[in-house]
């Protein structure tokens, strides 16, 4: 019997997709799914979608879905899903994932060596050479994340022939080279011809500045290197982001292919994000994914959306209101970030009257929790004093927008109101949704400057739950509740008016 059908997601929480017999679809069918090596399930095709039905595939119950995070490792995890009992792959049921390593780890060890396991695969043969800055410290980090490798050894100058060990390594890191990228091609092809197997494995970090990426490429490329993943990592090292270059060495040279940006849609709630969203993902389809959690605080970590990057090439952009890092290169393409901020007060206003029109329909354990239990019963100026006297942090209580865009991309700034504008100052665009047509004209002309592609196309900002709102004459200072609103927003404000004055330079 043959059979049919497709993976569509393969990540670390979900694997989805549908499979059925060629000639018939209407017999039961199950996907087995595989965790490096082991069979951890059976899950029958058994779910309804109608674009099956659509497509002629049976009755449209073919569909299934499988969470492998209980089977995970930390580390590179490989995953398969095969047409149970055949051992035969379903197309693009091949991928590889990478689960955070703990332990006595530092965040910024932690998140380099996720963006490490993302193209490179340890393993205990392995001889591991540490060069330059940091070098002896790099072996305690692998031994406290339980990585195994057959030998490891340093190199504290490695422009030094005096100190060239003779056994070649697999791989070689050096965490942050102070050097200028313009010596970078003599260093580079020492550390090949007397350092390196080959084929061998390179991570090799800098400073990272604005026009640090392209020189870092061509100095590969002198190398004969040709296909190299830049990342950010983060956080800062001496008040500067590093940035790493991740390259095989000593294969054949290929065809340097230009990975093209991925458009990032920060979705700030309640800024007309939905409407931008449903404008992507009409014209772009599937290349168009949106990353949304049903809990009000989950934020995802840099090496799940490199994970979805990496197991989605073709991937055109994303929206989200759960990415709160930037960094600019993630899964060597760079990330352009995109968002829409709002008057802070209306804002508000939106979010309160939201809650009340789909109080029934919230799911969100989270945001339940976070918002009045009597909430559709209050007025506006009544769930504003509970909101906002509220002593802990919740959504909207102090300064929202400053905090969605510095809590995390900072969480050790001073002055988050800077923090966030620092972060802001890094996006691609920063539009307003009061000046909805002039921010998509000009978002539509940054793109096409970009050499990218983006929807035509009005976008209509409708205001959904306006029957919801009462009298607002109370949002002055003078009012005891109007002031604590004014007094919660005072940051938003001035992040608000930063954002327009930017806007309206935008082309001048």
């Amino acid at each position: 019997m043959s059979w049919i059908g497709c993976v569509d997601k393969l990540a670390d929480t979900c694997i989805s997709g549908w499979a059925a017999g060629r000639a018939d679809r209407d017999k039961p069918v199950q996907v087995e799914v595989i965790v490096n090596s082991r069979v951890v399930a059976r899950v029958p095709c058994e779910i309804f979608r109608e674009d099956l039905l659509f497509a002629g595939i049976g009755d449209g119950c073919k569909g299934f879905h499988f969470d492998p995070s209980p089977h995970l490792k930390p580390g590179r995890n490989q995953l398969e899903v095969c047409f149970a009992g055949t051992g035969m792959m379903v197309p693009k049921g091949r991928g590889a994932w990478v689960k955070r390593r703990e332990g006595k780890l530092s965040e910024w060890e932690a998140v380099f060596l996720a963006a490490l396991e993302a193209y490179h695969e340890f393993r205990p043969e392995h001889h591991v050479c540490g060069i330059g800055e940091g070098a002896g410290e790099l072996e305690r980090v692998l031994f406290e994340a339980g990585i195994p490798c057959r030998k490891f050894t340093t190199l504290d100058v490695p422009c030094d022939p005096a100190v060239i060990r003779p056994e070649k390594a697999d791989l070689v890191i050096s965490w942050a080279w102070s050097t200028p990228v313009p010596e970078v091609v003599r260093l580079l092809k020492r550390i090949m011809r007397d350092l390196m197997k080959k084929p061998g494995f390179l991570a090799i970090g800098f400073i990272e500045t604005r026009d640090v990426s392209e020189q870092i490429r061509r100095a590969f490329q002198e190398c004969g290197i040709s296909q190299v993943r830049l990342e950010s990592i983060g956080p800062a090292l001496a008040g500067r982001r590093r940035i790493f270059a991740f390259a095989e060495a000593g294969k054949a040279k290929r065809p340097w292919i230009e990975a093209k940006p991925v458009l990032a849609h920060i979705h700030v709630p309640k800024c007309a994000g939905t409407s931008f969203r449903i404008l992507q993902e009409r014209y772009f389809g599937p290349r168009h994914v949106g990353l949304y959690v049903d809990d009000t605080y989950f934020v995802y970590k840099e090496e799940t959306i490199r994970g979805y990057l990496v197991q989605y090439s073709g991937m055109q952009g994303f929206s989200s209101h759960h990415v709160r890092v930037f960094p600019r290169w993630l899964a060597g393409r760079k990330m352009l970030y995109v968002t829409l901020l709002r008057d802070p007060v209306q804002q508000l206003v939106s979010y309160m009257t939201h809650i009340k029109k789909h109080y029934s329909r919230i799911t969100s354990k989270s945001l339940l929790a976070a918002v009045p239990p009597d909430a559709p019963r209050l007025t506006l100026r009544e769930f504003a004093r509970w909101l906002l006297t509220q002593d802990r942090d919740i959504p909207f209580r102090e300064n929202h927008n400053v905090n969605f865009f510095a809590r995390h991309s900072a969480p050790a700034a001073w002055d988050r109101l800077e923090a966030a504008k620092a972060a802001l100052e890094g996006f691609f665009f920063v539009g307003t949704t009061e000046r909805m047509d002039e921010s998509m004209a000009k978002l539509r002309a940054l793109t096409r400057e970009a050499g990218l592609d983006f929807p035509p196309g009005h976008i209509q900002v409708e205001n959904s739950s306006a029957e919801y709102r009462d009298d607002l004459s109370w949002i002055h200072s003078d009012d005891e509740v109007g002031s604590l609103v004014l007094r919660s927003v005072a940051k938003d404000r001035q992040l608000y008016d930063w954002a327009v004055a930017r806007l309206e330079q935008i082309g001048r």
